[in-house]
């Protein structure tokens, strides 16, 4: 509280309204769609049933169980750090739904004021407004709000990480790199994609502080140490449980298998959740009687590893935990990629060419990238001569890329790093806008192109069946959908 007093009383008057202004709007948005959001889709498409077992799981801590599956085997597929967030949600407030939405949109409201304050660093200060209000309204931000999903918690690490690598300088307090060290440990407690940064970010100090070569070997170890022995407790657990020293989830060999086999949706078991629906009616039905439904239904943790085997490897042994099923399907996925190089290129290159997802059915994800994208290389190039300066923002986005493509099962981009993109893109807005007398005529322009951005997004299926309409016409192979 100290902190926020000081950096509080170092604003003008004007930066103050600014900010006020600008946390009321970002709250306003989130809390309107937070209680307009309905977690029961209309049909089997509009599940995740990672959203259903994060929610079990947080059920499961609230009742001091731990994460445990439905047989009460401990599991650790999942990244801990949501789940027990949302456990603590529950053990406050009963297993209710709008309670988290409620707290996720308040948790939202950091992230649009933390964009302003790293553009701040680097930018004008109006250009840093541009910034701020883009993040506040930004559809993106807004849709993980409705979802029980880690984005929401990892998206306001990953906004405070941005913001302390920004703003450490070249010289930072021992009190900074303590608190980037446990920033660093809870990202990746809470999803893979974060574990990268704890080699990152100490080596981005390392090369970029002053000092010698031993102070900057100190600094950047200790936020590396700090970051370990964040992690260091949940390792602990799993070690107990498993005898196996490990890294915070056991997903990874299982996300590089599925990046050779796709697991079709068949598998998901939907009727009891449903007719649940049926019977009380939709206006009566409850989202956390039809997520424990759909968690009674569907396996989780090693129940469902043995399942996988039995489908796909009937001539093997099922294995005995997720530490094993993971350590053999990550074996069979390196087998593959040996064989078939190519094709894992191949397959990876082609996600390049999703990063909008209007092409893809995963692009129910993503609201906002095709709005911004224009503007964040016009911003970079505007700010070319000041590419070290930058360095950090572009950093983010390449590591939570490259991970995505190269190991994931395809380009899942519910991955929040487009406040690296709103940073970089406030300066093309500016500079377009600037273009424009009188300047409404620019906020037109703008307003026209993000509502064209958003029905492509909202008719994505419509667009891709389209383009494949016409280049089927055209001659071109089709591949099914």
């Amino acid at each position: 509280m100290n902190w926020i007093r000081r950096r509080w009383n170092r604003l003008t008057a004007a930066e103050q309204r600014y900010v006020l202004i600008l946390a009321a709007l970002a709250l306003a948005v989130r809390l309107v769609y937070a209680f307009s959001v309905d977690l029961i889709p209309a049909d089997y498409m509009g599940i995740d049933l990672d959203a259903v077992e994060y929610d079990y799981l947080g059920v499961n801590v609230a009742e001091g169980k731990g994460l445990v599956d439905r047989f009460g085997f401990p599991t650790s597929f999942r990244f801990p750090a949501y789940p027990f967030l949302l456990g603590f949600i529950y053990f406050l407030f009963g297993h209710s739904h709008m309670a988290v939405l409620v707290i996720q949109a308040f948790m939202g409201v950091a992230t649009p004021l933390l964009i302003y304050f790293t553009a701040r660093h680097l930018l004008p200060e109006t250009t840093s407004r541009i910034a701020g209000a883009v993040g506040a309204i930004y559809p993106g931000f807004v849709y993980f709000v409705g979802w029980l999903m880690t984005e929401n918690l990892f998206l306001l690490l990953i906004s405070l990480l941005l913001y302390y690598t920004v703003s450490l300088g070249r010289v930072a307090s021992w009190r900074k790199l303590v608190f980037l060290g446990v920033l660093l440990g809870l990202l990746g407690l809470t999803r893979g994609v974060g574990l990268p940064f704890l080699g990152l970010i100490p080596a981005y100090i390392f090369l970029r502080h002053r000092g010698d070569f031993r102070t900057r070997l100190v600094r950047s170890g200790a936020v590396m140490a700090v970051g370990c022995l964040t992690l260091l407790p949940w390792t602990v657990r799993n070690y107990l449980q498993f005898d196996r020293l490990m890294l915070p989830s056991a997903e990874g060999g299982v996300v590089l298998w599925l990046g050779f086999n796709d697991v079709p949706l068949i598998h998901y078991q939907t009727d009891a959740a449903f007719e649940y629906v049926e019977r009380v009616g939709r206006e009566h039905a409850r989202s956390e009687e039809f997520y424990r439904l759909l968690a009674d239904h569907n396996l989780f943790g090693i129940t469902a590893m043995k399942e996988l085997f039995r489908l796909y490897y009937p001539d093997e042994p099922p294995p005995q935990s997720e530490v094993e099923a993971s350590d053999r399907l990550g074996a069979k996925a390196q087998v593959l990629l040996f064989q078939s190089p190519m094709a894992w290129v191949y397959k990876s290159i082609k996600q390049v060419f999703r990063f909008w997802h209007v092409l893809d059915e995963r692009g129910r994800y993503v609201y906002g990238y095709g709005f911004i994208i224009p503007f964040f290389f016009a911003g970079a190039w505007l700010q070319r001569r000041r590419v070290m300066d930058f360095m950090p923002l572009y950093l983010y986005p390449a590591v939570l890329y490259a991970v995505a493509i190269v190991f994931f099962a395809d380009a899942r981009f519910r991955l929040p790093f487009e406040g690296v993109l709103i940073i970089v893109g406030a300066w093309g807005i500016e500079r377009f806008l600037a273009r424009f007398k009188p300047v409404y005529w620019g906020y037109g322009i703008l307003a026209v192109f993000f509502l064209a951005n958003y029905y492509l997004r909202l008719h994505s299926p419509q667009v891709r069946l389209a383009i494949r309409s016409v280049a089927g016409a055209l001659g071109f192979q089709m591949a099914e959908i």
